[in-house]
């Protein structure tokens, strides 16, 4: 179901679906929910209340003021949406590339918001600084966005990201481009590593062959659990949405395991198991961790 939601005076989008423990689904630069709606739809089996706004300048959401497009505004137009639609309990919040940036922000600025995090090639690693992509044009950056879909990707993921992409880009095409510069060269890694010690479940997924988005310096950072190489470009999820539903549904699984031992009570886990072993092997591939830390 798709709502608009009055947010402080701006106008938010926002798909929501299935009931249960709320999931925050936060997508990434220049796309809507409705790209990934297969996908996300998905997790309503696994009893979660799904709440996937179209974050403010994408999907028909109001944009932030030009001069405050930074991760603070995009975290706190999101946490005052949780407290519109009266949202009882913390969120496991799920985001992919610009939107786990915003997660990151969110849990740190709204902790009592977040229950714990599962970031997949997230921005916040200012891998810019590095690659030299900070001068580069933010036209250059967006085109290589069409490289990060493999070709047998692309007739199956390719529509959804132009019905979104192209709306994003002629109705807020200063915010596209100044979104793009800051999921560049955004550092969030000092945060992400207070959020683990915290004690907030956090769990990084990165693709081995993503181009679009390095690690940087949140390669360096990792929760209970080591970081998660997967399979795949950077739009991997678009395509393959079976896949990342059940990606998600184990990273929530370990994240409530985590939950129970911070609290004392005991895991019950199978016989010579540890908890990376309820992440099934399928999407990973720890034998190419060298090569992605070679290119972070």
């Amino acid at each position: 179901m798709w709502q608009t939601v009055d947010v402080d005076g701006a106008s938010l989008r926002v798909m929501t679906a299935g009931s249960g423990d709320p999931l925050l689904f936060l997508h990434g630069w220049g796309l809507s929910p409705r790209a990934y709606a297969d996908g996300i739809t998905r997790l309503t089996a696994a009893g979660l209340q799904v709440i996937a706004p179209a974050l403010p300048g994408f999907g028909g959401s109001d944009g932030p003021p030009l001069r405050h497009v930074d991760m603070a505004a995009y975290s706190r137009q999101v946490g005052r949406l949780l407290d519109v639609l009266q949202v009882e309990h913390p969120a496991f919040v799920v985001g992919h590339s610009f939107g786990g940036g915003v997660g990151i922000q969110l849990a740190t600025d709204r902790p009592e918001r977040v229950r714990s995090l599962t970031l997949i090639n997230s921005v916040g690693g200012a891998p810019g600084h590095r690659a030299r992509l900070v001068d580069a044009s933010w036209l250059r950056w967006m085109l290589g966005c069409l490289s990060e879909l493999s070709p047998r990707d692309i007739a199956r993921s390719t529509p959804a990201m132009i019905r979104d992409f192209v709306p994003n880009a002629l109705r807020k095409p200063l915010t596209l481009a100044l979104t793009a510069r800051l999921a560049l060269t955004v550092d969030l890694a000092d945060a992400a590593a207070d959020l683990v010690t915290s004690g907030v479940p956090v769990l990084f997924f990165w693709g081995d062959e993503d181009k679009l988005i390095l690690p940087g310096a949140l390669g360096s950072v990792a929760g209970a659990l080591p970081n998660e190489v997967v399979q795949g470009r950077h739009g991997w999820l678009l395509s393959r949405p079976e896949e990342f539903a059940s990606l998600v549904r184990d990273a929530l699984v370990v994240h409530a395991m985590l939950e129970r031992k911070r609290r004392g009570q005991a895991l019950v886990l199978p016989k010579g198991s540890t908890l990376a072993d309820l992440i099934p092997p399928e999407r990973r591939t720890m034998a190419r961790t060298p090569r992605l830390r070679a290119r972070a």
